[in-house]
């Protein structure tokens, strides 16, 4: 029997998977090369430690689920964190390998780019899809996209590491209290970073559920007859946006009849709208208009 090869965001996920896979080759090596010059036993305890986050990482890539894509991101970014440092220790020798430092700071660039490529993350969210089911994840909102994405995931890094680093050099005190520090401040922007996997559309054999906890309280679920058109949106649509200000192409979801949807109006606070029609901001729109063609529901 010939297996068929994989194909569409499965496809996608196997560069990260590989590149993954020779980060410590890479990025490792470059790292170790850094520590050279520091004492064992935190040498040691640094080397476990990554081995450990490797695997742990590994082993989100191969089993893609929203949670998994948020660990996963985290993880390759902490490794281009760590390799930048080894490439301004190593490079600060007088016999500093060129070669290295290259393939380790681009290993490491090239997974976390890898596993930021659009049809990976649909293939994480659709990994809780059960039955026929398709998911497809929503872009982030423009301001966050354009400034607090990268401070959220320097804070959420930094806190998680610094303190046990400095625990593994037995700086007690000093590490303790970075630890607990670091470790509360990062909690918050991490729950912000998990809750943009948690935005996505799903199809399902009986319409389409707009499952965006940012700005719809609950998942709406609009059965194929509410559906009038799924498209492009036009330059003067007067849609309700619920994109958050994504950037990029948005589709426009027009209804045959007004729906009310549970509306984020504040922290706790609910307003219930009367929405005909709405703008979404799929990471690849071309793909869920495909989708939406498939599953017979109507695209104007």
């Amino acid at each position: 029997m010939t297996l068929p090869l994989p194909t569409g965001p499965t496809r996608l996920i196997l560069p990260a998977l590989a590149l993954w896979v020779v980060v410590p080759f890479s990025t490792g090596e470059l790292v170790g090369e850094a520590l050279t010059q520091a004492d064992n036993p935190f040498r040691t305890t640094v080397s476990i430690a990554a081995w450990t986050s490797w695997a742990i990482v590994l082993l989100a890539i191969a089993t893609p689920r929203p949670v998994t894509l948020t660990l996963s991101r985290l993880g390759a970014v902490g490794a281009l964190a760590a390799a930048l440092w080894a490439a301004i220790e190593v490079g600060g020798r007088d016999d500093a390998d060129a070669a290295l430092i290259l393939l380790g700071v681009g290993a490491a660039s090239l997974a976390v780019l890898a596993l930021h490529l659009p049809g990976v993350g649909d293939r994480f969210v659709d990994g809780i899809s059960y039955g026929d089911e398709n998911r497809f994840l929503l872009r982030a909102p423009g301001p966050v996209l354009l400034v607090a994405l990268v401070p959220s995931t320097v804070i959420v890094v930094v806190g998680f590491t610094a303190g046990p680093l400095l625990l593994a050099d037995e700086q007690w005190a000093v590490g303790a209290t970075v630890t607990l520090v670091g470790w509360v401040a990062a909690w918050f922007p991490l729950n912000a970073l998990h809750r943009l996997t948690k935005r996505f559309l799903v199809f399902v054999p009986n319409g389409l559920v707009v499952h965006d906890p940012t700005v719809i309280r609950e998942p709406v679920l609009f059965v194929t007859r509410e559906i009038a058109g799924l498209a492009p949106a036009p330059p003067d649509t007067i849609a309700t946006d619920f994109t958050s200000n994504a950037l990029g192409l948005v589709l426009e979801l027009r209804l045959a009849a007004a729906v009310q949807i549970p509306v984020v109006t504040g922290r706790t606070e609910t307003e219930e709208q009367a929405v005909r029609s709405m703008l979404v901001a799929p990471s690849r729109p071309g793909v869920v208009v495909t989708t939406a063609l498939r599953r017979g529901l109507p695209i104007a």
